[in-house]
């Protein structure tokens, strides 16, 4: 099956109805002082998928168990390890499930650690950015990701923290590329190599914003990191 018909697939699975069943959460047990406590990657399990577009917060989130120590392995519906970052037991995961279902797993793990959903922050790439731009934010709507719209609505909450990588959008005659097969061309296809090199050093910059927050929390992280100024642009292909 193509890469197309995949995403095409998604797109329908989503309009035979809600994916998410959002469950009572319950009690947490664990304070939130503004800091993240569980980092997710997003992205497609599978070796196809690995070096497409729509796999960049899962470089991060590997980049991040590299950098500390972690071994991610399966654990039921993710991929998981818990490090010590800055003094602090974070638990890092990626899903085990295409990005517009990955909400269950991601809800489940909040449930495990039983943190409030401010306690997660979520890395996600972004049509809506350019290239190798990065963003953080506290909280927030989907934005049109139907990985964000599975995780709010399995979460059954938007009140907590991600972090957006640009990778922008196909071009045409000068004008971003809105049809839906064209987009999911350009997700599930690997960069250009000018445009890897932007995405390789948004990835290592997303990985000290999210050090940081761990260390000082969101608050600062954003100070510091939304502020710098954005890569040189690339043409989209």
């Amino acid at each position: 099956m193509s890469l197309k018909s995949r995403f095409a697939g998604f797109r329908n699975a989503r309009k035979r109805g809600p994916v998410d069943a959002t469950e009572e959460q319950p009690r947490s047990e664990v304070p939130f002082d503004g800091r993240p406590l569980l980092v997710v990657g997003l992205g497609n399990p599978g070796g196809e998928y690995g070096n497409t577009r729509h796999n960049v917060g899962v470089w991060v989130l590997n980049l991040l168990a590299k950098r500390h120590g972690g071994a991610l392995a399966r654990h039921g519906k993710v991929d998981r390890t818990t490090v010590t970052i800055e003094g602090r037991e974070v638990t890092l995961a990626r899903p085990r499930a295409f990005m517009n279902v990955c909400g269950p797993p991601v809800a489940a793990e909040v449930r495990r650690l039983k943190i409030r959903p401010e306690a997660l922050l979520v890395v996600y790439d972004d049509l809506d950015l350019p290239v190798g731009r990065l963003r953080l934010r506290q909280t927030g709507s989907a934005g049109g990701n139907n990985g964000m719209k599975s995780l709010i609505g399995a979460v059954g909450s938007k009140d907590f923290a991600r972090a957006r990588i640009g990778i922008d959008r196909p071009y045409e005659d000068g004008k971003g590329v809105r049809d839906p097969d064209r987009i999911a061309d350009w997700v599930l296809s690997p960069p250009t190599p000018d445009q890897r090199a932007l995405l390789d050093d948004a990835v290592i910059r997303a990985a000290d914003a999210i050090e940081l927050a761990i260390r000082d929390g969101i608050e600062a992280a954003m100070g510091e990191f939304n502020r710098r100024p954005d890569p040189a642009p690339t043409n989209g292909a």
